[in-house]
């Protein structure tokens, strides 16, 4: 469960991360502050090729006050009557007064917008007029006939033998006053019919050089007012790439149908390749018959091993209470002797050499982290900071003790591979992660290669991964699986015979607190005798909660609560205290689209 929720985990993270781009795909501001720049003359000649690919010359003359750099250009690649199309400039090239001009291109909205930033941001603009020439090409241009103008309706200006041009001449997103515009469309072929149109209803003339040629003009234009023309061709439209999703979502998918294809193929690949390498960490469970008794300690012939360790070579993993449990059985042997004051505990070492020599390495380590290894010797768990700095430094030092044994007895050896595995998952989450935030893929779906090993691979991160227990350590692991399972299965198949060794009880809650199950097994004793389970002697009485006979009796409201709460504040205190000492250190939005559809969208502005 945990190596799925682990994956469960890393793929909401994932979908979060390749998702966060569609946040910031939002719709442009409506309005824009006046600008101190005017367009005394526009001129766009714009020629159309039968392939569909668009031609442009732009040639912008303003007049320029003090204070500014130059002006800026963008273009929306976005088709409003096809959601497929991507009208991407390429080949741009700028030129101002004659001459070369420094220009920085850029991205905006989630790769909607094209800019331009035309000028020297070291430098202002000599107050007058300048003109700027913006050469570009555009391809795919020309729809079918019978597409539709804009969503909803249906072209009734031809069939599909021929093709439509719906194309801003002038952007409608210039913000500022442009006061003539002169736009010539050199078309392919002579067209069909022929129209133009603003989107403020300002009107538009029309005339014809030769069969071919159209020209627009107008007269002056305020700010965010464009100028669109159509024309209806007698010839097919030819191919161009169409996306099956909308230009809102190509942060996310990109714009290539089959780059999104092989992404997904290689992401197929890469979680195969983690989930292979999680599961192949997995250990075959071995039979788990019934023991009546710990496992014996193969470094220590005829002594049985203490519940961490117990509980260790079972799971590959320290149980979430070994310093409780590890205690209880210091209590249950001898060696400590627990004292209760109100809400607070104080261990009492009873330490002998005789019953030193009964010990394990972690009994020991636990009995010297806490200073008790000397008789007499007391520890007192009652919240303070320096009670939980000696309470966090006896876990640590139980936890490498366990794990320090299980090398040492032969029971589980480091596996290279696991731990390989591990790194390569923590890697690929990085990776992925770095692409994300530092942009460094034109989509977010490219990181998806890395997160799907990630994902599969996530199990790698859970709890005895990176070691793999030996022969012996799976005859161990059987036997102490086999003692798990007297202990938490509460009905009476295994049945003891309680009645001739009573102390076998509470010989044992230390290992049923190490695997979670203590209410188990004092609902077995419940089930095997009809009484309620004795109280351990070296407790001092108010062990359990009295439920009644096969009752949910237990430890809830228990002085055993109130000793793991003594524990439990006191390394509160001390992590709060860490945490303390820790804490204590140290250009405008972009014009809207001309209601026809098509492309051209886009405009500008100065700087």
């Amino acid at each position: 469960m945990k190596r799925l929720l682990l994956s469960l985990a890393v793929l909401i993270l994932t979908l979060f991360g390749i998702f966060l781009p569609l946040m910031s795909f939002s719709s442009p501001s409506g309005s824009v502050g006046a600008d101190p720049v005017t367009i005394t003359d526009y001129r766009a000649d714009v020629t159309v090729a039968r392939d569909g690919s668009l031609d442009a010359t732009e040639t912008v003359t303003a007049e320029f006050p003090y204070g500014r750099h130059g002006i800026f250009r963008f273009w929306d690649l976005n088709d409003t009557s096809n959601r497929g199309v991507r009208f991407s400039p390429e080949d741009i090239s700028i030129t101002m007064d004659g001459s070369a001009v420094p220009f920085e291109l850029s991205w905006e909205q989630g790769r909607r917008f094209r800019v331009a930033r035309i000028g020297d941001a070291e430098r202002y603009v000599t107050p007058g007029e300048h003109t700027y020439v913006l050469r570009y090409r555009v391809g795919g241009v020309l729809a079918a006939g019978s597409s539709p103008v804009h969503r909803g309706d249906t072209s009734s200006w031809g069939a599909d033998a021929s093709s439509r041009l719906l194309w801003r001449v002038v952007a409608d997103g210039w913000q500022m006053t442009i006061k003539k515009t002169q736009s010539t469309i050199r078309l392919p072929d002579e067209p069909i019919s022929f129209t133009c149109a603003t989107n403020r209803g300002i009107d538009c003339q029309i005339t014809a050089p030769d069969k071919t040629t159209r020209v627009v003009t107008t007269g002056e234009l305020p700010p965010m007012t464009g100028v669109a023309v159509r024309a209806d061709l007698p010839f097919p439209a030819p191919a161009r790439s169409v996306l099956p999703w909308s230009i809102r979502f190509d942060p996310v998918l990109g714009r290539s149908l089959a780059g999104l294809v092989a992404a997904l193929v290689i992401s197929v690949l890469t979680f195969g390749a983690g989930l292979w390498l999680a599961l192949r960490s997995r250990e075959a469970p071995p039979l788990r018959p019934v023991m009546y008794s710990p496992p014996e300690d193969p470094v220590n012939p005829g002594k049985v091993l203490g519940p961490a360790q117990t509980f260790y070579v079972a799971n590959e993993a320290m149980p979430r209470r070994a310093l409780i449990a590890t205690l209880f059985h210091l209590a249950d042997v001898g060696a400590v002797r627990l004292e209760r004051n109100g809400g607070d505990w104080t261990v009492h070492s009873q330490v002998t050499p005789e019953i030193t020599a009964t010990l394990d390495a972690a009994d020991n380590s636990l009995l010297n982290s806490l200073g008790l290894g000397r008789s007499g010797a007391t520890f007192r768990a009652d919240g303070s900071v320096a009670a939980g700095q000696k309470l966090h430094g006896a876990q640590a030092a139980l936890d490498g003790s366990v794990r320090g044994w299980g090398a040492a007895s032969g029971t589980v050896v480091h596996s290279a591979s696991e731990m390989m595995g591990r790194t390569l998952v923590a890697v690929a989450v990085i990776a992925a992660a770095a692409l994300l935030v530092f942009h460094l893929v034109p989509a977010s779906i490219w990181v998806l290669p890395l997160a799907a090993f990630a994902i599969g691979g996530a199990g790698l991160w859970s709890s005895g991964v990176g070691t793999r227990r030996t022969r012996l350590g799976r005859e161990v692991w059987s036997r102490a699986a086999g003692f798990e399972r007297l202990l938490s299965t509460r009905s009476n198949t295994e049945r003891l015979d309680f009645s001739a060794r009573k102390e076998i009880f509470t010989d044992y809650i230390p290992y049923a607190i190490a695997f979670d199950c203590a209410d188990a097994w004092a609902d077995k004793y419940r089930y095997a005798t009809g009484q309620e389970p004795p109280e351990p002697l070296w407790f001092g009485g108010g062990f359990y909660a009295h439920s009644g006979i096969g009752g949910a009796g237990g430890f809830g409201g228990s002085a055993f609560d109130s000793f793991e709460s003594s524990l439990s504040s006191s390394l509160s205190a001390y992590t709060a205290s860490q945490s303390a000492s820790s804490g204590s250190s140290g250009g405008g939005g972009f014009g809207g689209g001309f209601s026809g559809g098509g492309g051209g969208g886009g405009g500008g502005g100065s700087w």
